[in-house]
């Protein structure tokens, strides 16, 4: 159980590969226990992640320090532990449809999710060109896809649709598929694979990590103009320009360096340190001492 729900209510969100995460996909010492002192001080822990419910699985533990899971760039909220659905959202065929037949006219390696919570499952189509990443992420799924069908009548809806390319060329595709799709929502990552191939997250309009967040703190109460947000690569952007209060890992690709405060990298705990930064602004902004915020100075 979370903290209690009422108008004052503080919130971090976080984002967990490269960010909360080590390189090792392991939760250091020092930010485990700043997850928990947050926890103790009645603030909302949130993880914001690109990963399904299922890959986070493979890397939170049952007793991971947090109060709600974002999954799949905002598309899936649940509580944690427990992992109820909160809230969920869910592509129309004709939008997966239509998608999917200019993913294959751009000759482009490409994934169809289920709706969740079963989105590790997916069908997928490749052009036929090298794409080591796409391999891999076939690897990892063994079991859990098959090959898209040559009509694409019969495919249903999807929680979204995921592109892999072998290499960035500096947002020209992003930009395309944005033009090409305007009414649905684009997001571009680095793939946390090879973490050099790029992939482009094909969502229903109005799906993003920011928009997830968003509906956290209207539902259990959250002052938005307080909040914290931490991430390291693009999909985090919307997340980061949201947040009032928003800092990058030193990890993150420098044009995010540039447009955020940065704190230590994911291996240095810099998770731990943007909190500790957030609570000392907090604490200076405020002009009484709420026992909430008293929770925030100690």
């Amino acid at each position: 159980m979370g903290p209690t729900i009422n108008s004052t209510a503080r919130a971090v969100f976080t984002d967990l590969d490269g960010t909360l995460l080590d390189a090792h996909q392991q939760l250091a010492l020092v930010n485990r226990e700043t997850l928990e002192r947050l926890g103790k001080d009645k603030i909302w822990r949130i993880v914001v992640t690109g990963r399904s419910l299922f890959s986070a699985r493979r890397v939170l533990d049952p007793y991971f320090p947090i109060d709600v899971l974002v999954t799949s760039s905002g598309a899936g909220i649940f509580s944690f532990p427990g992992e109820q659905i909160l809230h969920s959202t869910m592509m129309e065929e004709s939008h997966v449809q239509r998608s999917a037949a200019i993913l294959k006219q751009l000759a482009l390696d490409f994934m169809i999710h289920a709706p969740l919570p079963d989105n590790h499952f997916f069908k997928w189509h490749r052009s036929g060109r090298q794409n080591t990443d796409f391999g891999k992420r076939l690897e990892i799924y063994s079991g859990y896809h098959q090959p898209l069908p040559e009509n694409l009548a019969t495919v249903g809806p999807a929680t979204q649709l995921l592109v892999v390319c072998p290499r960035d060329d500096d947002g020209q595709l992003h930009r395309s598929l944005q033009t090409k799709l305007p009414d649905l929502t684009v997001i571009r990552t680095t793939s946390p694979l090879d973490h050099r191939s790029i992939w482009y997250e094909i969502f229903p309009p109005g799906i993003s990590k920011a928009s997830a967040a968003a509906w956290v703190c209207e539902h259990y109460g959250v002052d938005q103009h307080t909040v914290l947000t931490v991430g390291n690569d693009y999909n985090d952007l919307d997340l980061l320009h949201w947040g009032s209060f928003s800092r990058v890992v030193a990890n993150a690709p420098p044009d995010l360096r540039r447009q955020f405060a940065m704190v230590a990298d994911h291996n240095n705990d810099g998770f731990a340190e943007a909190v500790a930064d957030w609570r000392k602004i907090i604490s200076a902004q405020s002009s009484s001492h709420s026992p909430e915020q008293i929770a925030l100075d100690e």
